[in-house]
């Protein structure tokens, strides 16, 4: 009986580690707003056949995390043949114009991508001071992201002036507005002003004391 049994035992693992019964028969894409499944498949390199036990999860999720628009992935395991991967993509908050193109900012301060078009949904990310992007990115992103949807779809350009001290942030808004945000410290508070100032006439909108924001 023990016998029968270890030999039971040995031929499932052989079943299960080293032959396709229940091998990789499909590989699914979940997740995707701007990659292309099918190239997604090809960074995985999954190979059909491949008992399910034996995919080096770790290698593929290092080949797919090297795609740039790729925030994060993950890989299960639907039985018996689907490999299922779960992308979350990086979603852009500001653009830069640069030489070789336009290219999307995500909210940790990625440049991860190069499109052909301006994108005109984004604000642009302009900064003064060459040498210092990463503390101008940070600043821009504190301030684009803390604002409402309502009050961000106004801004069209953010200028992070960081040639002297710490950044400082400047808005141009639609319809010739300016909003002088200064630095990055109390941005909910920002924030929460600026709509309500917003609705009263002016040029200028100074947040950058929030205790003594004012209109121009």
């Amino acid at each position: 009986m023990v016998l029968v049994s270890l030999a039971l035992v040995t031929i499932g693992a052989v079943v299960v580690f080293f032959t396709p019964v229940l091998g990789v028969r499909s590989v699914r894409v979940e997740g995707t707003r701007e990659l292309d499944q099918e190239r997604v498949r090809q960074v995985a390199a999954i190979e059909r056949g491949t008992p399910m036990v034996r995919v080096d999860r770790s290698g593929v999720l290092r080949r797919l995390n090297g795609i740039s628009r790729v925030d994060s992935a993950d890989l299960r395991f639907s039985l018996p043949s689907t490999v299922v991967i779960e992308l979350v993509e990086r979603r852009p908050v500001l653009f830069t114009d640069t030489p070789d193109g336009f290219r999307l900012v995500d909210d940790e301060g990625v440049d991860y991508a190069a499109v052909d078009h301006r994108p005109s949904e984004l604000p642009e990310l302009r900064i003064t001071s060459e040498g210092r992007e990463r503390q101008g990115r940070a600043a821009a992103i504190t301030a684009v992201t803390a604002l409402d949807d309502r009050t961000l779809g106004q801004v069209r350009t953010v200028r992070v002036d960081v040639s002297r001290g710490a950044p400082r942030v400047r808005m141009s808004l639609t319809e010739g507005r300016t909003v002088e945000w200064g630095g990055r410290n109390e941005s909910d508070r920002k924030a929460a002003i600026l709509p309500v100032l917003l609705s009263q006439q002016g040029e200028v909108y100074d947040v950058t004391s929030p205790e003594l924001a004012t209109v121009s």
